[in-house]
């Protein structure tokens, strides 16, 4: 176990003019929270790096502060989809993290990317449940770390989801069990001389407070699920920031302590920072700002126009047929000359409404499809296609990103049939679907090899494999720019009953 203290903590307990003695009875430390940002430059009036910069650094001028970072941030977004996320580590390293641990998001480009990213890291990657093929941790990372603040010593370790493998591409990299990892690395930390134990952790909620009821941390600083959340049942504290920095979960700790400087008891206090009250940092400004300039140029150019109106927002492509998801599937299904498309809702990114009449650009297309993708092409039989069709529809209530977005096919389904059979009907080409007989399917590479829990998909026969195969935002602009002017709708591809 490597035993750490950070240059930053150290600095600040120094320099705080009201930096107490050993003895003090009070000691005060702060941790600034961020997880699940990708959008670089925020919105319009909040959000981004450049506020949340601004949130760190008024924290840190009032006195001992930490800034964690809980997971997803490489990817995805436009610029990631170009550069994988090097701009992301640029704009951090500048920001002086304290601690990050690395989010399923970290692994979308592929193991060999993640590795070269967090190489470039110059802060601490909290990683305790990942694992090389050959039993090591992955280089460039640590597996704990301890911080002493005026005699108080904090005991950080991190965790990433399990499901990782299903919702991303971390390759030949594995994970360990959250939970019984928590627990290891708590006793640990506690035997090293933690007074108190922060996990930093990138997991579901019900992994959260699994932690917290088995006392596998005083602390949990989460992300993963997006939730804008302060917890604390007078033993443990769990946190989350929401995503992209539109909101700032700010915890205190007030330790109360002996002359001696042991750790009588603590207590979190609470703020919620709402970045859309802050002057945004202007050196942290100034390098998004230049970030953007250079993307712009390239992805300005308009390629066609909507005669109807799009909506990628979350909730609608993980939820229902859209008019975007549509079009995305067409393209798919046109560019490889497939029977169906199915595409999951999940990959479709942008979460914005464009009006009817709006010029889409380059930059809209890879702002939906920012994940780098390619358009892979299967021959399944009905059967797996329905199969495939049933695990799009598994969990539906949950919200999550395997929902379908389809073409060349119309299918029924019920919600609140059991897992597995919700399927009620469908149609290939007007014809109800033949179990027996077999179909042209265009996918993406991730789902073709199961991905988002589309396991069907790899029983099927590979036509065109993903190092053959084109980028899906590729396909996508080129089908909008041959058009010049689409008018995709919804129209009943999707129904549940």
């Amino acid at each position: 176990m490597q035993r750490l203290f950070t240059t930053t903590a150290v600095a600040l307990v120094f320099a705080v003019p009201f930096a107490a003695a050993a003895n003090a009875a009070t000691l005060r430390v702060t941790f600034v929270q961020t997880n699940d940002i990708d959008q670089f430059a925020g919105g319009e009036t909040r959000g981004g790096f450049a506020r949340l910069a601004a949130v760190v650094n008024a924290e840190r001028a009032a006195g001992p502060t930490l800034f964690i970072h809980s997971g997803d941030t490489l990817s995805p977004s436009l610029l990631s989809g170009i550069d994988r996320g090097a701009h992301i580590i640029d704009i951090l390293n500048r920001m002086g993290v304290d601690a990050m641990v690395p989010g399923n998001h970290e692994f979308d480009f592929g193991a060999e990317i993640f590795r070269a990213r967090i190489a470039e890291a110059t802060f601490d990657i909290v990683s305790s449940n990942l694992l090389e093929p050959d039993g090591s941790r992955p280089e460039n990372t640590i597996e704990d770390k301890l911080v002493e603040i005026e005699g108080v010593t904090f005991g950080f370790y991190g965790l990433t989801t399990e499901d990782t493998p299903t919702v991303s591409s971390p390759g030949d990299i594995t994970f360990e069990p959250s939970v019984d990892t928590g627990i290891e690395k708590a006793a640990e930390l506690r035997e090293a001389g933690a007074d108190i134990v922060v996990a930093v952790v990138h997991t579901p909620r019900e992994v959260d407070f699994e932690l917290a009821r088995t006392g596998a941390a005083d602390v949990i600083l989460s992300g993963h699920d997006e939730y804008l959340m302060t917890f604390y049942d007078g033993r443990a504290v769990i946190t989350e920031s929401g995503a992209q920095s539109e909101r700032v979960v700010v915890t205190t700790l007030v330790i109360e302590t002996n002359e001696d400087g042991s750790v009588v008891s603590w207590e979190p206090e609470f703020t919620i920072v709402d970045t859309a009250t802050v002057e945004p940092d202007p050196a942290i400004q100034a390098v998004v700002d230049g970030y953007a300039a250079s993307l712009d140029a390239e992805l300005g150019v308009v390629i066609g126009t909507t005669e109807t109106a799009l909506d990628s927002r979350r909730a609608s492509v993980r939820s229902q047929e859209t008019a975007i998801g549509n079009l995305i599937a067409d393209a798919m299904r046109a560019a490889v000359d497939a029977d169906i498309a199915i595409t999951n809702g999940g990959g479709i990114r942008a979460d914005r409404e464009y009006a009817a009449g709006t010029e889409l650009t380059r930059g809209d297309i890879l702002a939906e499809l920012p994940f780098g993708n390619r358009t892979t092409k299967l021959e399944l039989t009905g059967a797996q296609v329905i199969a495939a069709l049933e695990s799009g529809f598994s969990q539906v209530a949950e919200g999550a990103g395997r929902f379908p977005q389809v073409s060349g096919l119309s299918v029924e389904y019920d919600s609140d049939a059991s897992v597995g059979e919700r399927v009620l009907s469908v149609t290939v080409g007007g014809a109800p679907i033949d179990p027996e007989a077999t179909y042209t399917v265009a996918t993406n590479d991730f789902m073709a090899v199961g991905g988002d829990g589309y396991a069907a998909f790899t029983e099927g026969t590979v036509l065109i494999d993903p190092a053959d195969a084109q980028i899906m935002a590729s396909q996508v602009i080129d089908h909008v720019t041959a058009a010049g002017t689409i008018a995709p709708a919804i129209e009943g591809r999707i129904i549940a009953r």
